[in-house]
């Protein structure tokens, strides 16, 4: 634990407020703990005040999220439907929206209307574009993570190896990361869920059948994204049932919300 990320998630879930709390928890020496806070305050994430409090000589300074300049957009699509939420980078909701849209409109469709959303939820929560830092975007389909590429995914017609990231990138200076959506819930459940556990499926049962693996405590992907992409495994007896792969016996054919 000794990267500026650990700090910033002490700092984040109120383990540590101090310089002296974090030099406590990490067992870093304080010029360590110094070159650290100082690099998440010279980006702008971090903000180290007076707190006010004092018993005696000079007051301590306390170290807090900068939350007014720093937020980001989640974006959840499922086969039929968008979700596009701001947050700041505490967690808090600031806006969201949710609207019907077919994943198979294709990407410049589905893209150009994440962009309308994203703009709306800002003006909403009166917080300026250049306070927009991250994009997350979850997809119902393998993804290929180093590169934010749907794979082959079988319910998103013309979506193979779409550039999703570029879309925004090359429009605002930002970060965008793209996983497949039930990676995003599995991490979710293993971070802020009630289990503890290091090891678990998370299972989707929407319109398709997805899962989530955590192993470990880490989380696996697999070779190009397929690791939990469970909805198109065959099921014995079940060849009457068509899917919308193309295939037929599919779990997703014979289990999906459809």
């Amino acid at each position: 634990m000794n990267s500026p990320g650990d700090i910033l998630g002490l700092i984040s879930r109120g383990d540590a407020d101090t310089r002296a709390e974090l030099a406590r928890l990490t067992g870093m020496a304080r010029s360590t703990v110094a070159q650290r806070v100082d690099t998440l305050i010279a980006h702008g994430i971090v903000e180290e005040r007076e707190s006010g409090a004092s018993t005696g000589g000079r007051p301590p300074r306390v170290l807090r999220l900068n939350t007014d300049d720093n937020c980001v957009l989640a974006v959840d699509l499922g086969a039929t439907h968008c979700r596009v939420a701001l947050m700041d980078i505490g967690g808090a909701l600031l806006a969201d929206r949710e609207a019907p849209l077919h994943i198979t409109e294709g990407p410049e469709r589905v893209l150009r209307h994440i962009d309308e959303r994203m703009h709306e939820l800002l003006a909403a929560a009166e917080r300026p574009l250049r306070t927009l830092k991250a994009i997350g975007i979850g997809v119902p389909g393998p993804v290929e993570f180093a590169t934010g590429r749907p794979v082959n995914p079988p319910i998103m017609p013309g979506w193979h190896e779409y550039p999703v990231p570029e879309y925004f990138t090359s429009r605002y200076p930002l970060e965008v990361l793209v996983d497949n959506d039930v990676n995003a819930l599995a991490l979710g459940e293993t971070r802020h869920g009630a289990t503890g556990a290091d090891n678990l499926l998370f299972v989707k049962v929407g319109t398709g059948i997805g899962c989530g693996i955590i192993a470990g405590g880490r989380l696996h992907r697999g070779a190009q994204g397929s690791a939990g992409d469970i909805g198109h495994i065959r099921v014995p007896g079940a060849d009457a049932a068509q899917c919308r792969c193309g295939n037929t016996g599919c779990l997703e054919a014979v289990a999906g919300g459809a």
